[in-house]
């Protein structure tokens, strides 16, 4: 009897720290995703601006604000990461979206020579459908490891936004329509993330 309550207890205990590391890295995942979302996808808007020369926003300010975003990014990646709790199921959708956020960093810097290089605009113009595809993959990894279906109609979204982004490619509403899936494939899911974590932990 003595030893099946002391299997018990671990088993509880167990359970328990599961519970507290899964709620750590849904909530480090959801961080990721709410300054992902809201840093580029203000970036984004404020990109449009420039390149319709609207509100007086010039290109120097917008690639101030794609810098502010990418330091942004990276701050709330590194505070996250050092808040995640140990190897669980849920800490694979930290990781997703850690990989995610190192991905677009060497990918954009890849960009950028090769802009550089060829003196063409249009490995920019096409790097939205790039990012959102990266997305589709988080959001992929995600849904399996949580198995809930409303991330793998992120997944989805994400997907069919990075073919609608290319098909908007030479048109500069792509970057409000950019802003737009930012806000509802990672701002908004962050938050819901977020809020789930939180709720667990009441």
């Amino acid at each position: 009897m003595t030893d099946e309550m002391q299997s018990m207890r671990d088993d509880i205990a167990y359970l328990k720290a599961m519970a507290v590391s899964g709620r750590d890295g849904a909530m480090s995942g959801g961080w990721i995703m709410i300054a992902a979302g809201s840093f580029y996808g203000l970036a984004s808007i404020i990109q449009w601006a420039s390149l319709t020369h609207s509100a007086g926003v010039t290109p120097l300010m917008s690639s101030l604000a794609w810098l502010g975003a990418l330091i942004g990014f990276f701050v709330v990646l590194f505070l996250t990461k050092r808040n995640q709790g140990s190897d669980s199921r849920p800490r694979a959708i930290g990781l997703a979206w850690q990989g995610v956020g190192w991905g677009l960093f060497f990918m954009f810097a890849a960009i950028g020579i090769a802009t550089w290089r060829t003196q063409s605009a249009i490995l920019i113009s096409f790097s939205p459908a790039i990012v959102l595809g990266l997305y589709g993959a988080a959001w992929s990894v995600a849904a399996a490891v949580t198995a809930k279906r409303w991330l793998m109609l992120a997944a989805a979204g994400s997907f069919l936004g990075a073919l609608i982004s290319a098909w908007l490619v030479t048109d500069t509403a792509q970057w409000l329509f950019y802003a737009f899936a930012l806000f509802m494939l990672a701002l908004v899911p962050g938050v819901v993330v977020l809020r789930e974590a939180r709720a667990r932990g009441e």
